[in-house]
């Protein structure tokens, strides 16, 4: 009984699952949770590289829903709501990892004083709308490239054909770009990357 309830409620969109898994239906929350935690969890895997991590992430992210069903707003697009979880669930867990980092080199060099880091004044989207602005300073071939790379998800090779140009040129301009880009903003780069090219 359970299998056929789960088959007929494959057939319905996000929105539908979720209103009825909010009037008490498990079952819906089910199988929008199958529906979608294998490509989330893909996603997670790619931008911590830690697959322990990034299902405890994802596990979590579920949970609060779960934990907040009587709370949650009604939501538009589900599948932009899950991603949105997903990238401020990753930027705290590099906030934990860095707070983290940070605490050990204190303790290290008993250092003492206010520490004023980017990271304590910058929210999520801050560092986003940071590493835009600095994305746009780069030259254009260069900006073009450092996009395809890190926002496409392009090899370099598939850069160099799509451009029309080698594959050390393609690297050197990487290289161009990081180096220009971490100026801007430091060690805290790579997470502004991850959560700028993340699809919404």
């Amino acid at each position: 009984m359970h299998s056929e309830i789960i088959n007929t409620l494959t057939r319905h969109e996000d929105s539908e699952l979720l209103l009825q898994w909010k009037q008490g239906n498990d079952a819906a929350f089910e199988t929008f949770y199958k529906r979608h935690i294998v490509q989330l969890l893909g996603v997670a895997c790619k931008k911590i590289n830690d697959e322990e991590a990034a299902k405890d992430i994802v596990q979590e992210m579920f949970l609060s829903m779960i934990s907040n069903r009587d709370k949650l707003p009604e939501i538009d697009s589900p599948k932009a709501y899950l991603h949105t979880s997903l990238k401020h669930s990753i930027y705290n867990y590099y906030r934990r990892e860095l707070v983290s980092k940070r605490y050990e080199e204190f303790a290290v060099t008993t250092a003492t004083g206010t520490d004023d880091t980017l990271l304590h004044q910058l929210h999520a989207k801050e560092l986003e709308t940071q590493l835009v602005l600095a994305i746009e300073t780069l030259p254009p071939q260069c900006r073009h490239v450092f996009k395809l790379s890190r926002q496409e998800f392009l090899s370099n090779s598939q850069i160099a054909e799509k451009l029309q140009i080698s594959e050390n040129t393609v690297e050197q301009h990487m290289r161009k770009a990081l180096r220009l880009l971490r100026i801007s903003l430091g060690e805290y780069l790579p997470i502004a990357i991850i959560l700028w090219s993340i699809v919404e």
